[in-house]
């Protein structure tokens, strides 16, 4: 995918596309992350925390060298797929050294449906969609930290199971694939997911050991980790209490900065949330309710208080010691906020892997950070893709209806998808030309 399908005015964007090293050509990208200075400090806190992820997982722990780039791509952790998530792996894959793929297992239930839910072709529904949800209630927990939301029980795994395999029986009376193959997959995907939720203590890190073991099972060995995990190690802490001070101590200028780059976005293209006054790139999940609410900064004289919903921490001069103190009285319950890439920068990431949308956030925080801490940011790389309906699940519902219902038009085929009707080895060569825009290397 290029830049002018995701930016319609690339033109009128092209001082925040500069600013944010964006580009969609891959070999440029890694040349320019693989000519960053490496951090071993940092590649060894990744490589720690991949290590105790892995363990927890129950998947072998990553090879990786600690004298090489650092690149990163992350998100929130999902039950299924769009394309576009395994070729970001594909892209970190090449840049190699300590590159890591990073879950933010700390979002809140509700904000993205893929958490807990995901959408298939199936032939038996009368809009040929068949609609998964992987919690029993979505809206009694919505807006809690997926830390705190319960992992799905057996029985509801077991019902998704069941209408998988409804799902696969149906779909082979109308299309021609390999029904016995597809059962052995489905007995796999959901094997997987129960391990899951054996080892899950929330629906974050069950979502996250889910899709690391799915992911190795197509051949990603990279370095996966829960974000709230390296986030903070007691190592990495001083550095994300130096820049969380910097925020505070600028918090007008973030939000200036923010609000010159928006200027630029004529067509709304950016999808940024403009910044109030005190806002602090911080997030805390309630005591009583494990809600994530946002930090705002409220001064007292000269102390600085970090408020959240009803909780109010006084954080002193919010000079970065001071800041640590806080961070560690709240491990577990905070989360940094969508400025966290800028976080990862200045703790020596040296590139990132972009999707559509956070590509587009990407053009704010590359002027943020040079307004702010008058650094550049690191090379950033368009890596997405977006096929069009295909595969037997699409085919056998177009043949029963005649062609392709309205809701499926839009339709990208998803990971479970891909898996239930095709070997790993033919996903992988899909999803290694997809990131290459069909270019031969």
């Amino acid at each position: 995918m290029l830049l002018t399908e995701v930016f319609t005015r690339r033109d009128a964007l092209a001082t925040l596309i500069e600013s944010a090293c964006a580009t969609d050509d891959a070999q440029t990208f890694i040349r320019g992350v693989q000519a960053m200075e490496p951090n071993v400090a940092l590649a060894g806190a990744v490589r720690a925390s991949a290590n105790d992820f892995a363990d927890a997982a129950g998947v072998a722990q990553p090879v990786m060298r600690d004298d090489g780039p650092i690149a990163f791509a992350g998100q929130q952790p999902y039950v299924d797929y769009y394309p576009a998530v395994p070729v970001k792996l594909d892209a970190l894959a090449s840049c190699g050294g300590a590159s890591f793929y990073g879950f933010a297992d700390y979002a809140p239930l509700g904000s993205d449906p893929w958490m807990a839910r995901t959408e298939l072709p199936v032939v038996t529904a009368a809009d040929g969609v068949l609609r998964l949800c992987f919690l029993r209630s979505l809206r009694s927990g919505r807006g809690r930290d997926l830390r705190f939301v319960p992992p799905p029980d057996a029985p509801l795994l077991a019902l998704i199971g069941e209408k998988l395999k409804g799902m696969i029986t149906e779909a082979a009376r109308h299309a021609a694939f390999e029904k016995r193959d597809a059962y052995r997959r489905l007995r796999e995907l959901m094997d997987e997911y129960d391990e899951a939720r054996r080892r899950a203590r929330s629906l974050g890190v069950f979502n996250a050991i889910a899709s690391v073991r799915l992911f190795r099972g197509l051949g990603f060995s990279l370095p996966f980790v829960l974000l709230s995990d390296l986030l903070a190690r007691e190592e990495l802490l001083p550095s994300i209490g130096e820049t969380l001070a910097v925020f505070i101590r600028e918090h007008a200028l973030v939000v200036e900065a923010v609000n010159e780059a928006m200027a630029y976005d004529e067509r709304g293209e950016l999808h940024f949330t403009r910044k109030e006054s005190g806002h602090v790139p911080l997030a805390i999940a309630g005591a009583d309710d494990d809600i994530r609410r946002p930090v705002r900064l409220v001064m007292h004289g000269d102390d600085h208080l970090l408020v959240a919903g009803g909780e109010t921490f006084n954080a002193g001069q919010a000079d970065a010691a001071s800041l640590v103190e806080v961070l560690q009285r709240l491990r577990g319950r905070w989360s940094l906020d969508v400025f966290a890439p800028l976080f990862l920068f200045r703790l020596g990431v040296t590139g990132i892997v972009n999707g559509r949308g956070s590509i587009r956030y990407s053009l704010v925080l590359g002027h943020v950070m040079q307004r702010l801490v008058g650094e550049r940011h690191v090379p950033n790389l368009l890596c997405s893709c977006a096929p069009p309906p295909s595969g037997p699940l699409i085919e056998a519902v177009c043949r029963a209806r005649g062609g392709l219902p309205p809701a499926l038009r839009d339709y990208e085929p998803t990971l479970i998808d891909r898996f239930l009707t095709n070997d790993a080895a033919t996903i992988r060569e899909e999803i290694r030309v997809a990131w290459r825009n069909g270019v031969a290397e």
